[in-house]
């Protein structure tokens, strides 16, 4: 194809990109912000985090660069997800039952090894310290897998409660079971003995020793007749015995009690040793709710009102810290997730309690639980405080992650809690959040500053409220935490950004001082990523670039998206996350809407963000809200201190330099300009602290930020003042506005203009001299430009650079003489073309009509390459055209290998950014980077490491003793607890094949009298190995022998129990209740 031949009488800006050579559009990387989580797992040792999505997906995430996503073979759901670090598998459970291994110590990324299918499966657990993992089925059955061996293991477990519930039968008692006594919900190993099996049914808890295959325990939550349980009296059946269905469970570090969360909402208490009776059973607001209170419930029959409309218990977690030396533990804390009234707030709820220190009971000959032992068991599960973790959108699940120990179910010692919860449009997203709450941390320091200040009662008044107002500075509120931009942005809501190029001094002061505390970050450290030696070569001199992005919940972030990020060499693995969030750079406009001021001032209703303008030199930043408010924000100065809130003289504007920057924040609130106009329809900042607004009414304002007054008002009702220019102008609203320092045709001197463009192709341009203030000097001069203007362009004629308005143009421009040539391009695009001419309202230069065929033009940009310069309109057809400058001659039509739902975002050098949209919520999806000239670029992912260092799991911890072992003794063999060796031998079977063990972790020095204990346990544990396996096949092949065992079991339940058959008659004796409790 020929190109049209261009006039070298005029100066030819795009010499060297007219040949289809010097464009390459490519894809350099694309982030998925994760808005369908459906499963969530953390590996504390190496720190890795895995994240399932509602698609098949499942996303890895580790160290700077560590991004790595695999996928379902059919895209599935996730249901459930565990990383093995026993033997570096990932695991997941899909919706349609199927089991998916990946190994995780495959370099580059995770290898599919294997898929397993069983029948409805509800649940998955591994434990850190065996290669087993128990898949719980909706029969009530229990399967094994073995991770190690990549296959189904022999051992498997029948219906407990079926069991337990023909042996109740067989007894004389019927069995008044709920819809869902038999299904199995889950597993629970107990944290210090890996022999030990919970399993949670619908009906109760079953605790089963695995070597004897048998049942130790069954705990079932009866309420008599008359307590309220979680539904309270308004309950219709409250006169009748009552078993809530059982939802979930959590165990105490110590192993010897645990709450059982209830459909009703309550939660019962238990001790391990005692099935008859609960500890305690309470909800949310009252506590000993299966007791009946006969007074209480006489006065509340009398009231006609319903039952209290109580979430469920969804889920538990009992967490231990390491604040005792005592081996039972400090004290606690109990995550809640459900139990609340339909009309309070979704959140999670968190209980501290105090430690389980039980006093040393009398030896008696008795084997039942001493009432000392129950009473501070009981002690333990009253909390001291509780917080609540109140998020927006109803929480779906919640994880914790530990600092670095994998064991008690991963609720040890615990720093973060990450919190899934319903989002915009149907998405579910994840927040984190500091854990435990500071409120917790600081009881005791709180109790300690209490005393200092009673010992002295002399303190004048003066010194007790200083006292008083350092202890309200304090936030008991949690930090929320900074996530991966995967997870991040689907948090906040990403709806939209824009990319920009800086120089070195701005880039110098984004970057200085970023440091982001540990504390504030999600501890991912799992892996190392390196890039592409090859590529890297010419990345560094590459220019600097900014990536500004705004959020639903009213916060503009803003991020390093330089190339030079991804330069790394081995050994040197990858530092820094791309794109990289600048933290200290996050505004956060909720909190400036929130000011008593400013609320008084705003047009009322739902404002979200609409548009963010920066300045690429001193890094102002506009913030324009969909009511028609602009927030402008700056760069705090280390000298600067904040004065008190002053009235500004004009109306439009309010000050906001009283208003304190958020702790960490380099930016801080300066103005805010609120003319109640309507919305914006345009917005231009310059460097020199200059501020134009567009309004949909046709009005203009321009603002001196810095001296905070109004110096242009283009109003459609008020009419020209003698000091500050206003114009009235018919309703011909202003699509796009530029600030530039240029001379005009009849102007030759280089001044700071205001270039207005109106939707119907009429454009203004008015002029600014500053003396003390900047003043509107003149009429504005006037010229035509296409219709619906789309982006304007000021270009210096000799080397196509913008004129930009900033502090150096300034005080480099000087007088031009009459007689010189014309010494700017301005460059004016439309919905229907282009057009340029030479110093602003000169003669025209170039002239284009888009074709047809390009469809909608999205967005048009002047970009540069090698110091030649190109105007490229980007249209609804993910096609880029390129046109010559000045004369805008036709040169390319390139294909983009990216497909945008929003304009693309293009900077002036041809790197751009693509937006994928969640169809539900309108939020940004999926963010591609890319470039129009992809020579000598990082494009490829970096190889990655997830398991660069093999985890070292800390020792499986041991049972300890409440009490003398006379107690205990009858199923705690303390000193031969099961090893996680025997445990596979048992789970995997004699035909198991041999796998190498993993290395045994470094352990402390030992004392003598630990060493001894050790060789004891070992002595004991590999004599439990070796009649191991005829135990077990003694047991498969007499279970007329084990059922008769059971039998035996369940008579000595019956026997303990003081009240079962009492409550079997009392069920059809539901018409006297009343005179039980003597009713008048």
């Amino acid at each position: 194809m020929f190109l049209k031949r261009h006039d070298h009488a005029t100066t030819d800006l795009s010499i060297d990109v007219r040949e289809s050579q010097y464009w390459k559009p490519a894809a350099l990387r694309s982030w998925e912000h994760l808005l369908n989580v459906s499963a969530l797992a953390f590996e504390p040792i190496c720190g890795l985090l895995a994240v399932g999505t509602s698609d098949g997906n499942i996303v890895l995430l580790g160290r700077p660069g560590v991004e790595v996503t695999v996928t379902l073979p059919d895209p599935l759901p996730v249901k459930s997800l565990q990383i093995s670090a026993f033997t570096s598998k990932l695991v997941c459970l899909d919706v349609k039952n199927q089991l998916h291994i990946w190994d995780l110590s495959h370099f580059g990324r995770p290898k599919y090894l294997v898929s397993a299918k069983y029948d409805q499966a509800n649940s998955l657990t591994i434990s850190p310290s065996h290669a087993h993992a128990f898949i719980c089925l909706q029969s009530g059955e229990i399967r094994t897998y073995d991770l190690a061996c990549l296959r189904k293991s022999p051992f498997t477990m029948p219906n407990m409660w079926a069991l337990y519930a023909e042996k109740m039968a067989a007894s004389g008692l019927s069995e008044a079971s709920n819809p869902t006594s038999r299904i199995a919900f889950e597993t629970v190993v107990h944290p210090r003995d890996l022999n030990l099996l919970f399993i949670v049914y619908g009906g109760g808890i079953v605790l089963s020793d695995l070597t004897a295959r048998n049942t130790l325990r069954v705990f079932e939550l009866v309420l008599p007749p008359g307590a309220p349980g979680g539904f309270g009296y308004g309950a219709p059946d409250i006169l009748t015995q009552r078993r809530p269905e059982v939802t979930c469970m959590a165990i105490h570090p110590s192993g010897h009690l645990f709450a059982v969360g209830h459909a009703d909402g309550s939660i019962a208490f238990w001790a391990v040793e005692d099935e008859d009776q609960p500890v305690s059973v309470r909800t949310l607001d009252d506590i000993d709710v299966h007791t009946v209170n006969a007074v209480e419930l006489e006065s509340r029959l009398s009231e006609a009102r319903g039952p209290d409309a109580r979430e469920p218990i969804f889920k538990l977690a009992w967490c231990s810290f390491p604040n005792s030396s005592d081996s039972r533990g400090g004290d606690t804390a109990l995550v809640v997730l459900g139990g609340l009234g339909s009309t309070e707030a979704s959140g999670v709820t968190v209980y501290w309690l105090p430690a389980f220190n039980p006093p040393e009971p009398p030896v008696t000959a008795s084997t039942s639980m001493h009432p000392s032992i129950r009473a501070a068991m009981r002690d333990s599960s009253m909390p001291s405080k509780s917080y609540f973790y109140y998020v927006d959108g109803t929480v779906q699940d919640f994880l914790l992650v530990p600092r670095n120990d994998p064991h008690f179910s991963g609720a040890n010692d615990p720093i973060t809690i990450l919190l899934t919860r319903e989002g915009a449009g149907g998405s579910r997203v994840v927040d984190a959040f500091q854990f435990p709450p500071p409120v917790f941390r600081d009881s005791e320091e709180e109790t300690g500053d209490q005393s200092n200040l009673d010992k002295d009662n002399t303190n004048d008044t003066l010194a007790d409220l200083a006292s008083t107002l350092q202890a309200m500075k304090v936030d008991d509120d949690p930090q929320q935490l900074q996530l991966p931009g995967y997870l991040s942005n689907a948090s906040k809501g990403m709806i939209g950004g824009d990319l920009y190029r800086l120089d070195r001094d701005a880039y110098q002061k984004v970057t200085e001082d970023d440091g982001i505390k540990s504390e504030k970050m999600l501890p991912l450290k799992a892996g190392f990523a390196w890039c592409d030696q090859k590529e890297s070569g010419m990345t560094k001199y590459q220019p600097t670039r900014l990536l500004v992005t705004r959020h639903a919940n009213l916060s503009v972030q803003m991020w390093d998206v330089s190339p030079q990020l991804l330069l790394s060499v081995r050994p040197t693995p990858i530092q820094y996350h791309f794109p990289h969030p600048l933290l200290k750079l996050e505004i956060d406009v909720t909190y400036i809407l929130s000011d008593p001021v400013v609320l008084k001032n705003m047009s009322g209703g739902g404002s979200s963000v609409q548009s963010v303008e920066l300045t690429p030199e001193t890094l102002d930043c506009a913030i324009v809200l969909t009511t028609g408010e602009v927030v402008i924000e700056g760069l705090l100065s280390n000298a600067e201190t904040r004065p008190s809130h002053v009235d500004l003289v004009d109306k439009e504007l309010t000050s906001l330099r009283h208003l304190p920057a958020l702790s960490g924040s380099k930016y801080s609130p300066l103005l805010l300009l609120a003319p109640l106009k309507g919305s914006v329809l345009a917005t231009a900042m310059a460097d020199l602290g200059l501020l134009a607004v567009a309004y949909e009414d046709g009005s203009l304002y321009a603002i001196d930020v810095i001296k905070s007054r109004v110096i242009l008002r283009l109003d459609t009702k008020e009419k020209r003042h003698s000091s500050i220019l206003s114009f009235h102008t018919d309703k011909d609203p202003i699509n796009q506005l530029l600030w530039t320092l240029s001379p005009t045709s009849t102007d030759l001197t280089f001044r700071v203009r205001l270039i207005a463009a109106h939707e119907s192709g009429s454009c203004q341009v008015f002029t600014f001299i500053q003396g003390q203030e900047w003043v509107c000097n003149d009429e504005p001069h006037k010229l035509d430009i296409p219709s619906h203007p789309i982006a304007l362009f000021v270009l210096d004629k000799k080397n196509g650079a913008r004129c930009h308005a900033n502090r150096r143009r300034l005080n480099d421009s000087h007088p031009i003489p009459s007689n010189s040539e014309p010494r700017t391009f301005f460059v004016a695009a439309g919905s229907k073309g282009a057009r340029v001419h030479s110093d602003i309202d000169g003669h025209r230069v170039g002239k284009v009509d888009w074709n047809s065929k390009m469809g909608k033009i999205l967005s048009v940009q002047v970009v540069e390459r090698l110091g030649s310069f190109a105007l490229v309109a980007f249209t609804e057809h993910q096609e880029a055209c390129a046109y010559s400058l000045p004369d805008l001659e036709f040169m390319h039509n390139l294909s983009l290998p990216v497909v945008s739902s929003l304009p693309l975002s293009v900077d002036d050098t041809g790197d751009f950014i693509a937006w994928g949209k969640h169809p539900g919520s309108g939020i940004v999806q999926r963010a591609s980077y890319g470039t129009l000239f992809d020579f000598h670029r990082v494009n490829t992912l970096p190889a990655v490491d997830l398991m660069s260092i093999k985890p070292v799991i800390p020792a499986q911890p041991q049972l300890v003793s409440i009490g003398p072992a006379s107690l205990l003794g009858s199923w705690f063999k303390f000193g031969a607890s099961t090893t996680g060796e025997q445990i596979d031998a048992l789970l995997g079977g004699p035909d198991r094949p041999k796998i190498s063990s993993p290395k045994t972790p470094a352990s402390v020095p030992q004392t003598n009298e630990e060493r001894a204990k050790a060789s004891q346990m070992n002595a004991e544990a590999a004599a439990a190995q070796s009649s191991l396996y005829s135990r077990l096949t003694s047991a498969l092949e007499e279970r007329g022998q084990m059922l008769g065992d059971l039998e035996d079991r369940f008579n000595v339940l019956e026997q303990g129990s003081r009240s079962m058959v009492d409550q079997a008659k009392r069920l059809a004796a539901e018409q006297t209740t009343k005179s039980w409790f003597k009713f008048s």
